[in-house]
């Protein structure tokens, strides 16, 4: 465990980072952390949904939901998904790259924006991975919130999904998240625990 912390706080120094442990974690781990001087600082509900079962809502009037495809239209993506992740304006170039550049296999993954009054106010993602619809980065724009966005945003995802076959639909929701996904029918299934650690010694 000591020799994990050390690898985990030289390989993420400068930037703030949590360690989460989920039923895909090894035996153990989280009492390892807790010893380690680790406190835990939230939860984040893993849900599912089998996608034969789920509701589809439709976005607000004037909402274009499109697949971002091309240079521009990923950096105006991640520009999007920026405040909602803590992506500072200086780092929206590094991020793209990064999304850019992604190891995923060639279709995996399906990004969605959502456009309402010229501008990009939502994002989301289909990962497609052994057999099951992830979806991720689900966000919209301060100032756009409660209109039903990210809910129509997520039904594209989930019905990329269902177009390829796919059965079941899982996430992670946050707090503000987690209503819009069980009146799409999502149930928790299990649970991520985040834990911080404390600055390291001397």
């Amino acid at each position: 465990m000591e020799e994990a912390v050390a690898q985990a706080r030289e390989r993420l120094a400068g930037v703030p980072w949590m360690w989460w442990v989920g039923p895909d974690s090894r035996p153990g781990l989280a009492e390892g952390l807790a010893a380690a001087g680790a406190a835990e600082v939230a939860t984040m509900p893993v849900m599912a949904v089998a996608l034969d079962r789920v509701t589809m809502p439709d976005g607000p009037a004037g909402l274009r939901i499109e697949e971002v495809t091309g240079a521009d239209a990923l950096r105006e993506w991640v520009s999007a998904y920026a405040p909602s992740f803590g992506v500072m304006p200086d780092q929206v170039e590094q991020v793209t790259r990064v999304e850019e550049w992604r190891g995923d296999e060639e279709g995996a993954i399906v990004r969605f924006a959502g456009r309402l009054d010229g501008r990009v106010v939502g994002t989301s993602v289909l990962l497609d991975r052994r057999g099951v619809a992830g979806i991720y980065v689900v966000t919209t724009r301060e100032g756009y919130r409660r209109r039903g966005i990210g809910a129509a945003l997520t039904a594209a995802a989930l019905q990329e999904g269902r177009e390829r076959g796919l059965r079941v639909a899982t996430l992670q929701a946050s707090a503000m998240g987690a209503p819009v996904y069980r009146r799409m029918g999502f149930e928790v299934v299990s649970a991520y625990r985040m834990f911080t650690l404390p600055p390291a010694a001397g």
